[in-house]
């Protein structure tokens, strides 16, 4: 947690509208905590403005983690200054909902892109006199722009997938499945100290890399094989997202010229796509550059672009900024973001290069800077 957070939660438009906002994506209590709590876990964040008998953010904590949750608010200055917490114990009943009422709450925020029918519905019966509002937009405007802190913990979620993606190509041998080369990368993640992975690793093979989100299977790779490899590590809650893909063994094999021509070409459409990272730049022009660069690189080729260039990462590895064709976000400073595009032709394969930015003042990092494969 920072106070950089919780300004640019505070200081949101909607935000002014609203006496309280209700909490409960566990994305978005990992946000603002810091740390990420396994069981329900709710957060009520007061306006100050206009609620003079609440100043405290409330966090509602499951007994079970109560303590060590209490814990680590402790160690941090700023967390016991700005939180206090409620224990929520088996015995007890409604916390959250008697202790909304005591505050006499006309509008209450809640996250409608998260809440299911059912539970708003409960929301409504709980509290009668309220009136609700749509608030996911604080949440996903405040997320939007990364702080020092997270882009460094991004930045430790890039390496560990850079180790898994190394992993595979210094170890593949001929015959092995592509769940057995999932399976040592993840385990090398883990090792250095990933929490997890960021998503189910794909590694696809041959005639299968043409598929764009073709799932780890049980086929054995053989030379010749175009191989796409996605992978992405999480750390203290963050996560990577990268692509390669690079031929196995692959001269003097059949159709190599092609796989090759295939292959240097997305990585030279990528290259283009980078190249346009700016601040100010609308996320719709840069995926249209990509596409037109597909079309008159290969007329035969250029509509097998089937997917967006890409998309933010931070908590969740798809949030916003989308960088597509409808897509309305344009680039700023503190962005993460993957520039990704890709060409799949049945019967040959395909091909996907993708890096993780941070959009700077001018430019980008590139915090995925290995080795792409040209042939």
């Amino acid at each position: 947690m920072s106070n950089r957070k919780i300004k640019r939660i505070k200081n949101h438009q909607l935000f002014d509208s609203i006496d309280a906002l209700l909490i409960k994506k566990p994305q978005n209590i990992l946000y603002i905590l810091g740390f990420g709590i396994e069981s329900d876990t709710t957060i009520l964040i007061p306006n100050t403005e206009r609620l003079k008998n609440s100043s405290k953010i409330l966090a509602f904590i499951n007994a079970l983690e109560y303590d060590e949750v209490k814990a680590q608010i402790e160690q941090n200055k700023m967390l016991r200054n700005e939180i206090k917490i409620v224990k929520i114990a088996r015995a007890e009943e409604k916390v959250v909902e008697k202790t909304i009422k005591q505050l006499k709450l006309n509008t209450l925020g809640f996250e409608d892109e998260f809440i299911s029918v059912k539970s708003f519905e409960q929301l409504q019966e709980s509290f009668k006199d309220i009136e609700f509002v749509g608030a996911s937009e604080i949440l996903i405007d405040a997320r939007l722009m990364k702080t020092e802190n997270e882009i460094q913990k991004m930045k430790k979620a890039a390496e560990l997938g850079i180790l898994g993606f190394n992993t595979i190509y210094e170890r593949i041998e001929d015959g092995m499945t592509e769940k057995e080369l999932a399976a040592m990368a993840e385990f090398a993640m883990r090792k250095e100290g990933a929490d997890g992975i960021a998503f189910k690793t794909i590694v696809a093979s041959g005639n299968r890399s043409a598929f764009p989100h073709g799932k780890t299977s049980e086929k054995r790779v053989k030379k010749g094989d175009i191989i796409i490899v996605d992978i992405g590590a999480i750390y203290h809650g963050y996560c990577s997202d990268m692509t390669r893909t690079f031929i196995f063994n692959g001269k003097n094999t059949p159709n190599f010229s092609k796989k090759a021509e295939l292959v240097n070409l997305v990585n030279e459409a990528q290259k283009e796509g980078l190249n346009e990272v700016a601040v100010g730049r609308e996320a719709s022009e840069l995926d249209s550059i990509v596409r037109e660069f597909f079309k008159n690189k290969n007329k035969e080729w250029g509509d097998r672009f089937i997917h967006s260039l890409g998309h933010g990462v931070g908590i969740d590895v798809h949030e916003k900024p989308y960088i597509s064709r409808i897509s309305e976000d344009v680039l700023k400073e503190g962005m993460c973001l993957t520039i990704e595009p890709g060409l799949y032709i049945p019967g040959l394969g395909g091909a996907r290069t993708e890096d993780l930015l941070v959009v700077k003042k001018k430019g980008y990092e590139n915090l995925t800077p290995i080795e792409k494969f040209y042939y």
